[in-house]
Parts: structure tokens; C-alpha cells; sequence
């Protein structure tokens, strides 16, 4: 598995397929490469050296675990006035997408999602509850995208609120509700809208057991523990959980391609980094199809003598 097959297959046509049965074999068979957790950061590459997964454990986060103890007072204060808003492509009985958002519509304006401002209160108290968390992300991540561009070109002072990240590197993020004794155990998914150069952040939060993190296409299974920081490619990753038993909650930091793109047109600035994806992507093609060339040439004469 490379991270340019990734790439190829899944993020120009987005073609979500339901997982092939002999995956789900190989899994029920405890044939997966299990992943377990650790004291120590574990990053996940793959054979072209692509990064396509790393996990921070919580302990290097925030000794005390502080950056999630909020989240975990807000749920417990909330959860059961949320709305059970279930997301049946994920399979999670309640989730609140605080964020900015164009839906689907790609010359839109950016805004606020719906579920940001209809929950008013409760979504600016879960912002504020979650900052640290995002610090202390950031910290971990310090060349993601949006911040390293944002700096770079001195745009902090002059973004609107609409273009300004709610979650630190992030402009928004998911948050997965445990409701009515249902820990959050999402079904195999990819994030269609997600940034296509960057990663998200998940970090599961609450007293839980099991609940580990399976990439399919990857043949791996993660275990997550509470406050672990896990950074991957959710958009181009088929990924869902396993059994979890107590209260798992869970939340993704994500930055929605769109909002980037439209970001991008409104300030004048130009992320390069899939223009020089793609200008490495046709200088192999035209070495592999020179070398292809010089092999037939040698082949041919060869066959002369």
C-alpha cells in the first residue's frame, strides 16, 4: 500500500465503496496488524515513506490530561440535552459539527454550520472547553497547513471570524455524543470533504474501554486510549471503531476542503503543495516510461544479435 494509490483511487472521484468481503474476512479472522498502544508517539508510513497516520499518547499531550478533562465535564453537563442527531453514514446516534462550512456548494460563502449556531451556548462553551486541546495540538503538529500559511503571509490580524479556525490548526471540528448507553462506535466511513493536503485530529475522551480505530485499507486497527491525539488522512482512509464499552465520546478536528479553496480565493494567497504533488507524480511517469523505453531498445537489440 502507498500513500499514491491512496491518492489515485480515492481522492480525485471520492468513490466511496462498501468495504470487499474479504477484507471484512481477513478482520473477523484477527488477521489485522494491531496497533497497540503505547508511551511513546507511533507514526504509520507506508512503502513510498508516506505518513499516513500518527498517534501522540496523551501523557506527551498533557501529563494530567487536562486537554481533555473539560470536553468531558461539558459532555457530562450536555449530553442529554443534545438532540439525537444521528449520522447514518457514520452509524453515531449524536453528533455537533461546529464548524465553518460550505455545503456542498463549491462558490458558496463561508460560514458557521447550522448545528454551531442553533446550539449557541452549548457549542461556544464546547470551543472554549476545548482550547487547550487544540494548543497543545498544534504543538504536536506544529507544520500543518493552515497555521504554517497563516503566519507565513501575516494573515491572523485580518481574517474574518468566518475564515478564523475554531480549533487551532483546524477550522472546525465533529463531536461524537455518547447518548442513552450507546458509546460512540462509528461504522466504516471516509471524510468525502476533507482537506485533500492535510490531516485531521481525532482524540476519543471519556471512561472507556476497547473502541480501537480500524483502517481498512491499511489492514490496522489503532488503539486509542483516553486523550490520545491520533493525526491521519481520514479523507482518504476508510476507517470505524471497534467495540467500546463505558462512555467513549470522541472528537475530529478537520478543515473542510472547500472552506481552504474558498479561504485561498478570498485572501490571494496560493497553497502550491498539490501543483508540486503533481509535478513529482509526472517526473516518475516520464522516468519509468524513459526507462520502460531503454529496456525495449536494449530488448530489441538483443534480439538482432
Amino acid at each position: 500500500m502507498t500513500l499514491n494509490y491512496l491518492r489515485s483511487t480515492f481522492e480525485r472521484t471520492q468513490n466511496f465503496k462498501t468495504t470487499p468481503q474479504w477484507i471484512i474476512q481477513k478482520y473477523n479472522a484477527g488477521h489485522f496488524r494491531r496497533i497497540k498502544a503505547r508511551d511513546v508517539p507511533t507514526a504509520i508510513k507506508l512503502k513510498d515513506g508516506g505518513i499516513v497516520g500518527y498517534r501522540v499518547p496523551a501523557h506527551l499531550v498533557m501529563s494530567d490530561l487536562s486537554h481533555v478533562t473539560p470536553l468531558e465535564e461539558w459532555a457530562s453537563r450536555y449530553q442529554h440535552k443534545l438532540p439525537r442527531a444521528k449520522d447514518t453514514s457514520r452509524g453515531v446516534h449524536c453528533v455537533r459539527r461546529y464548524a465553518s462550512w460550505i455545503k456542498y456548494r463549491r462558490n458558496s460563502e463561508v460560514g458557521f454550520s447550522s448545528e454551531y449556531t442553533k446550539d449557541g451556548e452549548i457549542s461556544a462553551n464546547f470551543i472554549e472547553a476545548s482550547q487547550l486541546l487544540w494548543k497543545r495540538a498544534g504543538h504536536c503538529f506544529p507544520k500543518h497547513h493552515h497555521l504554517r500559511i497563516i503566519k507565513e503571509l501575516n494573515l491572523g490580524s485580518t481574517l474574518d471570524d468566518n475564515h478564523r479556525p475554531l480549533c487551532g490548526p483546524w477550522m472546525g471540528c465533529a463531536v461524537n455524543v455518547a447518548v442513552d448507553n450507546k458509546p460512540v462506535e462509528t461504522t466504516p466511513h471516509r471524510d468525502l470533504m476533507g482537506f485533500a493536503e492535510g490531516m485531521s485530529c481525532l482524540c476519543p475522551f471519556g471512561e472507556f474501554r476497547g473502541g480501537g480505530l480500524v483502517l481498512w485499507e491499511l489492514k490496522a486497527v489503532v488503539e486509542l486510549r483516553r486523550g490520545d491525539l491520533f493525526f491521519f488522512m481520514d479523507h482518504l482512509i476508510n476507517h470505524s471503531n471497534e467495540k467500546a464499552y463505558g462512555q467513549r465520546h470522541s472528537v475530529v478536528a478537520f478543515t473542510e476542503h472547500m472552506v481552504w479553496k474558498a479561504t485561498e480565493r478570498k485572501y490571494g494567497f496560493k497553497d502550491l503543495r498539490a501543483e508540486r504533488r503533481k509535478a513529482r507524480r509526472d517526473r516518475r511517469k516520464a522516468t519509468a516510461k524513459k526507462s520502460t523505453g531503454a529496456l525495449r531498445k536494449a530488448a530489441k537489440a538483443d534480439s538482432r544479435l
